[in-house]
């Protein structure tokens, strides 16, 4: 089986009609059907935030979709420490600001040790480096 991580805008973007991502990934939701889930924890901290919570139809969607047998939940806690750093140092250093959370998934796709064949992103910009550097498909 292959697996694709999703990033945090891809979950807004799916599950909440009102955002501007809405109808591009409505087809891309079969697609992700074809895979294995990655999932990392931090992208449903940021999910899971009060509009989503007040929007029921789109938190039950939501809700659906993470039971399915192909999910995996990604623990992050060896990832934590080194996404605070980066996060700061891109920002102050590089001029690259990046949010710890997308710190944290480019870390996680570094890794050679957790298995992603595709990056499902609204984002590209912030990934692109690294997802070329390991032969990962961004969609």
């Amino acid at each position: 089986m292959q697996y694709v991580l999703a990033d945090t805008g891809v979950w807004y973007a799916m599950f909440d009609p009102r955002d501007q991502h809405w109808d591009d990934t409505q087809e891309k939701e079969e697609l992700l059907d074809l895979f294995g889930l990655v999932i990392p924890w931090p992208t449903l901290y940021e999910t899971l935030r009060t509009r989503m919570v007040s929007n029921r139809s789109a938190l039950q969607h939501l809700q659906e979709y993470l039971r399915r047998p192909q999910v995996v939940f990604l623990d992050d806690s060896s990832y934590r420490e080194e996404a605070l750093d980066l996060a700061f140092s891109s920002a102050l250093r590089n001029f690259r600001p990046l949010s710890m959370v997308d710190c944290l998934i480019r870390l996680m796709l570094e890794d050679v040790n957790v298995r992603v064949d595709y990056l499902a992103t609204c984002n590209e910009r912030d990934f692109a480096d690294v997802c070329h550097k390991r032969h990962i498909e961004m969609f």
